[in-house]
Parts: structure tokens; sequence; C-alpha cells
């Protein structure tokens, strides 16, 4: 089984060299679309032929994640995988299974018939516990987390005519005639979107609110940043409001703090609903934050876990 996974990369410099180190220990084959200027490409070239299939440069002004997915989906459907993974560069996809890679616990739903994988998202922050650190992995350096989400259908079974824009990276878009069979075991993310003050305050002010496209946050995109200010506090965060992690396996899905300061609580701040797809509603966050989480329930069912 071939696993390609898509990786879209703009500043990461810092992460990007243990996500890709991380994928390719799972399995992971990659694609890399490219836009930076702080040396990050020069990182992803460095792995060329050793488990990074291809790297693609393309600079731009904006930030237009509807074209970048495309890209990107098309750049791993040219090494005909047969499932695909979609991966931001500060973000690790794990299996559930302990003892398994990704790569063999996907080939063990694919043996099972399913054809989509869910992920839980913990969203790892800087705290006040771990300023002093000095690991240069971003595991071992951020250690506490919040539950998110889990609208994120990041890795799924190739067929035609699956698309990617309209989903905006939370979910592919199956043709009508293509039911999704998503697996009932939920997956491990883990993101690290913001790892210091100063990286935080180059990213959202400089790096994604300048450049996001009108069009796109129309859409309900990109608003995630607007509550920050330029503060310290906006990025390094009480620990108390966090839940660390032990690197036991052991995961707390409970949301402790809305990193958003209310964003997913209002409606429109939430990606739209594609026509005929039902809603779950997590009782773990607010309703109006759950109005984007495309869970296909009622028309693609999820089966209940056995007790195997």
């Amino acid at each position: 089984m071939r696993i390609v996974g898509m990786i879209p990369v703009y500043n990461e410099v810092d992460v990007l060299e243990s996500v890709i180190e991380h994928n390719l220990s799972q399995g992971i084959e990659l694609v890399i679309l490219d836009g930076s200027t702080d040396g990050s490409y020069d990182i992803a070239k460095q792995y060329l032929g050793k488990g990074v299939l291809a790297v693609r440069r393309e600079v731009s002004d904006r930030f237009e994640w509807g074209l970048i997915l495309e890209r990107l989906y098309e750049m791993g459907l040219q090494y005909k995988p047969d499932w695909v993974l979609l991966s931001s560069a500060d973000e690790f996809h794990e299996s559930p299974y302990r003892g398994l890679t990704l790569k063999e616990s996907v080939a063990k739903e694919d043996k099972r018939g399913f054809t989509l994988i869910q992920f839980n998202n913990f969203e790892f922050w800087p705290t006040d516990k771990d300023g002093d650190s000095t690991a240069t992995d971003v595991r071992d350096r951020l250690k506490y987390y919040t539950w998110n989400d889990d609208c994120q259908f990041h890795s799924w079974k190739v067929a035609d005519d699956i698309t990617v824009r309209d989903g905006g990276g939370h979910y592919p878009i199956f043709p009508k005639n293509l039911k999704p069979r998503v697996s009932p075991t939920k997956y491990i993310l883990r993101h690290y979107r913001i790892r210091s003050y100063q990286q935080g305050l180059k990213k959202v002010f400089t790096e994604r609110l300048p450049r996001y496209p009108d069009e796109e946050r129309r859409k309900g995109w990109h608003l995630h940043y607007d509550n920050f200010r330029r503060d310290e506090a906006s990025f390094i965060i009480d620990s108390r409001n966090l839940t660390k992690y032990d690197d036991d396996g052991k995961w707390v899905l409970k949301k402790t703090f809305d990193w958003t300061r209310g964003l997913h609580a209002k409606p429109w701040a939430n990606p739209p609903i594609p026509p005929g797809l039902k809603v779950r509603v997590s009782s773990r966050v607010p309703f109006s934050a759950n109005l984007w989480k495309i869970i296909f329930l009622r028309k693609y069912r999820i089966p209940k876990k056995s007790s195997e």
C-alpha cells in the first residue's frame, strides 16, 4: 500500500524537519508545496529521494488556501497512491493503535472496508511552564494542549472524482455516487500552530492575516486569528487552562481553552455545510461551533466501534 502525504509549507523552518521525519518514520511518502522565504524550501529539498517524492516551489503574496489544496492533491495523485494524508507543516498525525505505524493502521482500516479517517485535533500551545526548554523537537518542548475539535478528516482512500477545495482542508468532497465509510476509530492530530511569542506574532500579523483573500474569508475561512492581539497573552497560555501530555498515549477529550477567543462560537465564523450532508453535534463544544462539522452521520453512517 502506498500512502502519500501532502504538505503545504509557508515559513515553518523551525518545525518542518521534525514533521517530515515523523511522516517518513510512519511509512508516509510526501509531496511538498512550498512558498516560503525562511529556508523551509532548502530543508524540504534535502529529503528528495529519501521519502519525499516531490518539492514544488510556488511563491505568492496571497494565502489562497483553496488553490493550494487543489495543487497539492494534483501533486499527490501523480504518484498513484492508494490513500492520501493531508497535513500542515506544523501537524503530526499519529495512529491510535499502540505499536503500529500510521501506514500499518491505515492498512488495517482499508482491510476492514473503511475509506475515510477522522482525527481528534489536539492544539498545543506555549505556556508559562516551558519557556526555558532547549529541546529542538517541538513535541518535547511544548507539553500542554487542549482538545479542539474532531472535524478533521485528513486521510482517505483515493477514488475518482474526489475533490478537496470546498472542504477547506477539513474533509474531502466525495462524488454523489460514492459514499465514504468512516472508520469509527478516531486518530490523533497534534497541532503546533504557535510555538513561541515571536514566531506567533510574525505568523499571525505578517504571514497570515494580511495575506488571506477576501473571497475566502467571505466563505467563513481564515477568521480564527481575528481576535488575536499583539500582546504576549495571546500567544503564551496559562498552563492551568490546558492539559499536560505525558507521552503515555492518554488524551483528554475536553475543550479547556478557546484559542479563537469566541470566534468558533459564532455561526458566521464556520465553513458552510455542503448541500445534502447531515451534521452530528458534539456535546463537548457549543452547538454553533459545530455548524461546520460535516460528519456524514445520516448520509454517511459511521459504524459503532467493535469490541476488538
